[in-house]
Parts: C-alpha cells; sequence; structure tokens
C-alpha cells in the first residue's frame, strides 16, 4: 500500500493553487469598493478605468465579481471540510463498529443523502441568516450524506484486503489500521468524489445568493447581482452577462482541476485478483526444432 499523496493532488496541483490564490486576491483587494456609488458615472461602458464598465448605481462591475468570487470561495471552503470530515468520520466509524451503532450512523448518513440540499440549506439560512459563512455551513449539513456512505464502502472493502488482515494479524491495533492503512485508500477517492461536486456547490451558494432570503440583495454575490441587475435584463444585458459567466467558468475550472481525475484508487476487492504474471501465445520448442507447445496462454494471479 503506497503512502504517496492522493494523485488528485499530485496531478492537478497548479490549478487548485492558482483557483485558491485568486480567489483569496479578489477577497482582499479590488481596484474599487464593490459598494462604491457614483450615480454620475450610471451604466458606464467599459473603460481602462472600469474594465467592466459601471452599473446602475455606478459601481464598478469588476470589484464587485472580484468580491463576489472570495465570498463564493470561503463558502465553498466551507462546504468542502464539512463534507470531507463529516463524511470520512461518520463513515470511517461505521466501518470500524457492527450492530446498532453502526446501523444508527448509516441510517443517519442515508436520511442527510436523501435531503435535497437546497432546501436543507434554505431552510438553515432562514433562521442563520444569509452570509458566505452561514450559507456554507447550511450547504455542508446538507450535502455531507452521501460522502460518509462512500467513506463507510471503500473503508469495509479496504478492511478486507489482503495487507489490512496481515497488519491486523501482526498485532495492529483498530485505530492504528484505519489511519495509517484504510483512510489513505479512502481519501483519494472522497477527494475525487468531491471535485466532481464542487461546481454544484458553487451553482447552489448562487442560488442561495439569488433567493436572498431577506439579506441586502445589493451585496457583492455573483447570486445577488443576477437578482439585482435582472430588471436591467434588456436595456443593459452585459450586468447579468458578468456574474453569470463568472459561475459558468468557475464551474468549469474546478471540474478541469479536480472532477476529471482518473488517478483516483478505488481498494479491489477481495475478488479482484489482479494477473501478477500473463504469458499469451507461447511456443515451446524441443530437440531439433521439434515443437512441444504452440500458443500456449497462461496468468498467474495474487492469491
Amino acid at each position: 500500500m503506497s503512502h504517496h499523496a492522493p494523485a488528485i493532488v499530485e496531478r492537478r496541483l497548479w490549478v487548485l493553487p492558482a483557483l485558491a490564490g485568486t480567489a483569496l486576491i479578489c477577497a482582499v483587494w479590488q481596484p474599487y469598493a464593490p459598494d462604491a456609488i457614483d450615480m454620475l458615472n450610471r451604466h458606464g461602458a467599459p473603460t481602462l478605468a472600469h474594465w467592466l464598465g459601471t452599473d446602475h448605481l455606478g459601481r464598478d462591475v469588476l470589484a464587485r465579481l472580484m468580491a463576489g468570487m472570495g465570498r463564493t470561495f470561503l463558502a465553498l471552503g466551507i462546504v468542502a471540510t464539512m463534507c470531507v470530515m463529516l463524511g470520512l468520520a461518520v463513515g470511517l466509524a461505521a466501518a470500524s463498529t457492527s450492530g446498532i451503532l453502526r446501523g444508527a450512523l448509516l441510517r443517519v448518513a442515508e436520511f442527510a443523502s436523501v435531503m435535497p440540499t437546497l432546501v436543507v440549506a434554505i431552510a438553515i439560512v432562514s433562521l442563520l441568516g444569509f452570509d458566505a459563512v452561514t450559507a456554507g455551513i447550511a450547504l455542508g449539513l446538507g450535502a455531507w450524506g452521501p460522502y460518509a456512505l462512500l467513506a463507510d464502502g471503500l473503508a469495509r472493502r479496504a478492511l478486507s484486503e489482503p495487507y489490512v488482515q496481515a497488519a491486523r494479524a501482526l498485532g495492529g491495533t483498530k485505530s492504528r489500521l484505519m489511519f495509517r492503512h484504510v483512510l489513505p485508500a479512502v481519501l483519494d477517492t472522497q477527494l475525487a468524489y468531491l471535485g466532481a461536486k464542487l461546481g454544484r456547490i458553487v451553482i447552489a451558494y448562487a442560488a442561495l445568493a439569488f433567493l436572498g432570503l431577506g439579506a441586502d440583495s445589493s451585496r457583492p454575490d455573483w447570486g445577488a447581482m443576477l437578482f439585482e441587475y435582472r430588471l436591467y435584463m434588456f436595456d443593459h444585458p452585459a450586468l447579468m452577462l458578468w456574474p453569470g459567466f463568472a459561475v459558468v467558468v468557475t464551474c468549469a475550472a474546478l471540474r478541469t482541476a479536480l472532477g476529471q481525475d482518473r488517478g483516483a484508487r478505488v481498494p479491489a476487492s477481495s475478488g479482484d485478483t489482479a494477473a501478477a504474471l500473463e504469458c499469451a501465445d507461447l511456443h515451446v520448442h524441443g530437440a531439433a526444432d521439434n515443437p512441444v507447445a504452440t500458443g500456449v496462454e497462461t496468468a498467474r494471479r495474487t492469491g
């Protein structure tokens, strides 16, 4: 069992830090204050001073998009952390136990899985109020169930592997087996699954921001901008184009960075006995070049 970094991290090292760095820069710096109003410059066309123009209140559209990216990635980070941590904790705990406790953990995970994430998030945000942190927590609480079920299935398969059973026979404790042998096998696939879902989380956060749920509709969130600028859809369509474009590009970038990884290792089941040695079309000749055997095919499999 190799203990190198997950393949998903190894193969996309340059994209994810670039996205995170860009989001961090956008969160802490914008060319103008996102809420700075300039009524003398309403609906300004793109210029060198305002690259994407200004909106109906003279606010710089690029500055608002940058602030929105920072808020989106803050929520995205909270959701990703909650899904992976809660999913691993519940999934590994279920896989390492049995009886009533295992059944209870799986029922809770299944209940969280069947509940629509956006509906759960709307209910929670309605109680706590909307901002990037509460929206991230709400989306995380509504989305962790599938990660727990996935971790449970992968962990149970990993526990049946010969190398884990050998480690147990040598005296390895349950906690050591889980953290040293099972967790690396589960985490790789867990991250690949998370990467495939991050785009949906961005869309879900934009949907929450679009609905608003009592929050200030003028805040610089991409979804809130779509809500606010919908009144100018026909007169100034670019106002809606830019935040929509930002959502699409972010989803595509996250999918490219994490969602299409093919290197995630799914532990093989005990029935998947990969061939250790294969031989095809073997010809054996004796003395005087007399053929002894021709076209022999054989394979030796592990286990």
